[in-house]
Parts: C-alpha cells; sequence; structure tokens
C-alpha cells in the first residue's frame, strides 16, 4: 500500500484555518482539487510568531516513506510553502515536491519590519503585538534556505491584489518560478480554479503514468 501523499496548505498572516472550512470556497476548492489527485488534503494553522517551530512541525508529518508532497499557501502562506518545500528538500533530497503561492508575499528579510506593532486575527479574533523579534525570526528563516533554488515553484498572482504590489511580485517571481498573472481579483486570491487548472496541467498531468 502505497503510503499518503500530503497536499499542505498554509493560512496567510493573521488568518487561521478553522476546524470547518466548508464555507471557505478557496480552501474547499484546494482540498477537492488534493483528493481528487489521489492526495490527503492537510490544513495547517500557521503561526508566524513561530515560524521556524511551525515549520518543523510540517516536516514532522512527513512519514519515512512519503516520497511526493505539495505545499500550498495564500499570502504569507505562499512564501511559508515555498520556505517549507525548501526545508524538506534538504532534509530529504530524493522527496518529490512543488510549492505554490496564491499572491505570496516575498523578502521577508526585508519586509517584515511592516509588522510591527499591534495586529489581530481576524480569523480567531486573538489580538497581539508584533515585535522586532517575531519579524527577526522571519528573517533568519527565510535566510536560512535558498529561496531562488530551481525547485518547482508555482506563482499565480491576482492583479486587482490590494496588498502586495501584483508588479513588483511578478518581477520577482517570474525569475523563480512558473508565474501566471490574472486580471482583476483581490487579496484573498479570486482565481484559485483557474490556479489550480494550470498547476494540474504543468505538474501533475505530466507525472501521470500512461496506461
Amino acid at each position: 500500500m502505497q503510503p499518503a501523499k500530503p497536499f499542505f496548505y498554509f493560512n496567510g498572516f493573521n488568518s487561521a484555518i478553522p476546524a470547518d472550512f466548508s464555507g471557505n470556497p478557496k480552501i474547499t476548492a484546494v482540498a477537492d482539487y488534493a483528493q481528487s489527485r489521489g492526495f490527503e488534503f492537510a490544513p495547517f494553522s500557521v503561526c508566524y510568531r513561530r515560524a521556524a517551530e511551525q515549520a518543523s512541525r510540517v516536516l514532522e508529518r512527513v512519514g519515512p516513506t512519503v516520497n511526493d508532497v505539495i505545499i500550498c499557501g495564500s499570502s504569507m502562506g505562499g512564501w511559508f510553502a515555498r520556505i517549507v518545500q525548501l526545508m524538506l528538500a534538504r532534509k530529504r533530497p530524493a522527496i518529490r515536491t512543488a510549492a505554490i503561492g496564491f499572491n505570496p508575499a516575498y523578502d521577508l528579510s526585508m519586509h517584515a519590519y511592516l509588522l510591527l506593532g499591534p495586529q489581530q486575527n481576524y480569523v480567531t479574533q486573538e489580538r497581539y503585538v508584533w515585535t522586532s523579534v517575531h519579524s527577526a525570526g522571519l528573517r533568519a528563516l527565510e535566510n536560512s534556505i535558498d529561496y531562488g533554488s530551481s525547485l518547482p515553484f508555482f506563482v499565480y498572482i491576482d492583479k486587482g491584489d490590494e496588498v502586495i504590489d501584483w508588479e513588483r511580485s511578478a518581477a520577482k517571481h517570474s525569475r523563480l518560478s512558473h508565474l501566471v498573472v490574472f486580471e482583476g481579483g483581490c487579496h484573498s486570491f479570486d482565481h484559485y480554479r483557474e490556479a489550480l487548472q494550470d498547476f494540474d496541467a504543468m505538474y501533475v498531468q505530466p507525472a501521470q503514468p500512461v496506461e
């Protein structure tokens, strides 16, 4: 019996993945897609104040016989997906991995200071203060890997993103990923179905055995 192939999904900054995500069409679409392709959907709520610890916990969930992993996230979750992919590849060089980012954050080693100050998680309603220590943690995590690695990275951007400048993001990611840019949309990312179709055509289907 083949080991389960995990398909991780990570939330963005000041967000979380509820136990019942049936009311979230984006997460539901990712879960349905993962299961349709024989993967085990593995949503993981990330607290970015403990990003390094959380990344290690994700790696622990990849069993020793697993040889195929897909790692996906939105906004900061897309950045985190790439980080975890590269950490996993360093630990298990033979494993097949792909990272997917929907409107991903990037260059947090330079931009994490923008998060300083009072914050509130809009899913859990938790209030807290983001400090320079938290920013340093993101910086150290990003600097611990080669973000520009040639490992498969699929980036999907909505031009209507009101948080991350799409042109700068496209310029950054065009050099290190398979990049698709959609008209309209928003930071939450509206084109997840189209993105998953593209990912399927570019990465999953070519790997399917020919009968």
